[in-house]
């Protein structure tokens, strides 16, 4: 058998960009805005200390402060993960599986089945509370995650994780 190596003209190739992404459910913005409130409440409560001293031992007119900049900090970061959530999305094609994500640096994952050589879907306390779940993919060679998809509602990623195992089954 003769070794062929053809080259291809780029233009005809699909392009990434070009994907039908699937949202991710609005159970995993919840999510994000629970997190996010957690997260605020956890830095918010030691700067508020100052707050409940009686009003001769307070030092300076500043009390405020350190709490108004842990709300406008936890305002703005939270705005971020919620644009971030508008911009991430999946897509499962015919020969792999595809994931977008990143705010100001885009990301797209494209994973070919035959290389997927185990999968996994795992859930955390907060995503068990909203039925949600991550959806990790690993390839040959390798210890750590190649793809992972976090937000998926728990019996989506199940059967994405089958769908892409018997795929990758399929191709070899």
């Amino acid at each position: 058998m003769a070794f062929t190596n053809l080259q291809v003209d780029p233009h005809t190739l699909p392009r990434a960009s070009e994907l039908q992404l699937q949202r991710l459910p609005a159970a995993h913005r919840r999510e994000l805005l629970t997190q996010a409130l957690i997260t605020m409440g956890i830095f918010l409560l030691p700067s508020a200390i100052p707050l409940v001293t009686p009003l001769e031992e307070r030092i300076g007119d500043f009390v405020f402060a350190p709490p108004l900049v842990v709300l406008a900090l936890g305002a703005l970061f939270t705005g971020l993960a919620l644009v971030r959530y508008r911009h991430k999305g999946y897509a499962l094609r015919e020969h792999d599986v595809a994931f977008r994500n990143g705010l100001f640096w885009r990301k797209t994952t494209v994973l070919p089945f035959d290389r997927v050589q185990h999968a996994e879907v795992t859930q955390g306390p907060l995503q068990r509370r909203f039925k949600l779940a991550t959806l990790k993919f690993f390839t040959a060679g390798g210890s750590s995650v190649d793809l992972k998809i976090d937000g998926l509602l728990a019996e989506e990623a199940e059967r994405l994780r089958e769908a892409v195992l018997q795929r990758s089954a399929d191709e070899e």
